[in-house]
């Protein structure tokens, strides 16, 4: 069991790696020296502790059945949801690279990539248990999809760049039909909500 858990862990930090370090170096190529700033390499590392710590400790068949999709709706919704995040990856590498829609310097504003630091642990956070143990956050139904939301913020932030963050209504529909697709299918999702929670995605209760 543990092997197993090992080893899903790793493929999701390995698909996440790639479709993270593929942007990154597609538009910084060749790498300029400083390119990256501190902001991002602490974005990047909660990004990949979170893929890592999920992939190990999510319920073994749901991680293994998320990782081998078995029918071709199940590759297109992988796909779509990886060429979707390297998208939006890839708009903030570009905003920094061309000096377009920035917040402003590393320099000069350090504490906006501070926000996106507190906004990605956050959102680590809520995916995390989310995908472990969903009803330890009695009060949000999916906490894993306001982690996404959280993360894709945090990005932005951390990027010093607020170009991304116009993007996030796809990411919403994206997540409205997942959910209401789960819901149709009778997956181990909470299908009525009790009093006193509310669902984020696609809206509030």
């Amino acid at each position: 069991m543990f092997f197993h858990r090992a080893i899903n862990g790793l493929l999701c930090l390995a698909l996440v790696v790639a479709f993270t370090a593929v942007p990154a170096f597609g538009v910084a190529k060749p790498l300029p020296i400083g390119f990256l700033t501190t902001g991002q390499f602490v974005f990047y590392f909660i990004v990949f502790l979170t893929a890592l710590v999920a992939g190990s400790l999510g319920p073994p068949q749901t991680i293994a059945r998320w990782l081998k999709p078995v029918n071709v709706s199940e590759w297109n919704e992988r796909i779509g949801f990886f060429t979707y995040g390297s998208l939006y990856l890839t708009s903030a590498l570009l905003c920094m690279r061309m000096k377009l829609a920035l917040f402003g310097t590393y320099d000069q504003l350090p504490w906006v990539a501070y926000i996106g630091w507190i906004l990605a642990a956050v959102g680590a956070y809520l995916y995390v248990v989310g995908i472990v143990a969903p009803k330890k956050i009695k009060k949000i139904a999916y906490p894993h999809y306001l982690g996404v939301i959280f993360l894709a913020s945090g990005l932005a932030f951390s990027h010093l760049t607020w170009f991304p963050l116009l993007a996030l209504p796809g990411i919403l529909v994206f997540m409205g039909w997942r959910i209401e697709k789960m819901e149709s299918t009778q997956e181990p999702q909470p299908v009525s909500l009790p009093p006193g929670v509310f669902r984020i995605i696609p809206f509030f209760y």
